[in-house]
């Protein structure tokens, strides 16, 4: 009865996640595309260069092999995984953030990890949160990088404060972890006796210990440092593909590198709302913003948006897809170990 009782709580917290991640995909949406003109659109489409989705393909690949040769520096202290193991575990965990709402991809990807590549889950998602904070981190660098050339327009100024108080502290907080991980669990129990109610106390400390554990296994600074080279290296290589898609709507040359990081910056730092599958509205709506912001006409802003997404969406879902197949593995598979995993 308590597991069952357990079971339908965390459905509900997961369902509630996936209403939450919804709304605010349909209200960026809804901001994105409140103006848009069909006919105008559509001619936008009709008059693209679509050659240039062949480059921009190849560099976002390239961005995907940096992505996992960053995860594999995060997890060299827990395990020497071979680049070719953790390819496609990262593939099929990005492709399923396409399918899935509230980022249950990343879910995926740690449970793939222990099933494929025998790694702990306190440890796969240590790994996977360190990626979140350094892919902010990155975002962070570009507006202010944007801000050094050209200054940081009066709009995303509130954004840019926010996003670096927020990554600038959890850059701290893992950098904490990592080297001082006795301390850090001393003041978690010190926290956890005072302000915890008995009842709850074995299970919050439980999973207080897992997650320090989970950070402490990476146990290099110099780890951590090489994960910010990777990451701007994905960064840069899936900023470049966007840039060189811009060549398809005929508006490339009008974006300077300061619009450019403008642009990458906010649409990135958005993915990090909740949302419904593929960041749906939160990666378009600031990309749009930036777009008719610095001249841009609105219907060119959406038809390049739309393309751009799609394009992002189909690499990623197509690649996730085929390694699944090589992998023997189906979406029923991923569905039943959710459901396990919930039920645990």
């Amino acid at each position: 009865m308590n597991n069952e009782h357990s079971t339908a709580s965390q459905d509900r917290r997961v369902n509630g996640g996936a209403i939450i991640g919804l709304i605010v995909s349909s209200v960026s949406l809804y901001i994105a595309v409140q103006n848009l003109q069909l006919s105008k659109v559509w001619l936008a489409f009709r008059q693209a260069n679509y050659l240039w989705i062949g480059p921009a393909v190849a560099l976002y690949l390239i961005a995907l092999l940096a992505r996992t040769a960053r995860w594999q520096a995060l997890l060299s202290s827990e395990r020497r995984i071979p680049f070719r193991a953790l390819l496609p575990t990262i593939a099929m965990g990005r492709g399923a953030n396409n399918i899935y709402p509230f980022r249950t991809g990343e879910i995926v990807r740690v449970l793939l990890l222990r099933r494929r590549n025998d790694i702990s889950l306190p440890a796969g998602l240590a790994s996977i949160l360190v990626e979140r904070v350094f892919d902010g981190l990155t975002m962070v660098l570009f507006l202010i990088l944007a801000g050094f050339i050209g200054g940081i327009p009066t709009y995303l100024r509130y954004v840019v404060w926010m996003a670096l108080i927020v990554f600038g502290a959890a850059l701290a907080l893992v950098y904490a972890l990592v080297l001082w991980p006795t301390l850090i669990q001393q003041m978690a129990e010190w926290f956890i006796a005072r302000l915890i109610p008995h009842h709850f106390r074995p299970r919050v400390r439980n999973v207080a210990e897992r997650f320090i554990y989970g950070f402490a296994s990476i146990k290099s600074v110099l780890t951590l440092t090489l994960v910010l080279v990777f990451s701007i290296s994905v960064w840069t290589a899936e900023t470049i593909s966007y840039r060189l898609l811009m060549n398809s709507f005929g508006f490339g040359a009008d974006i300077d590198l300061h619009q450019l990081l403008l642009m990458s910056g906010a649409a990135n730092l958005g993915t990090a709302l909740p949302s419904g599958p593929g960041n749906l509205g939160t990666f378009d709506a600031p990309t749009i913003l930036v777009l008719t912001q610095v001249g841009i006409p609105e219907n060119t802003a959406i038809s390049y948006q739309t393309l751009l997404h799609a394009l992002l969406w189909c690499t990623e879902t197509f690649a996730g897809l085929w390694f699944m197949w090589r992998s023997g593995l189906r979406k029923a598979d991923l569905d039943r170990t959710l459901a396990e995993q919930t039920g645990d």
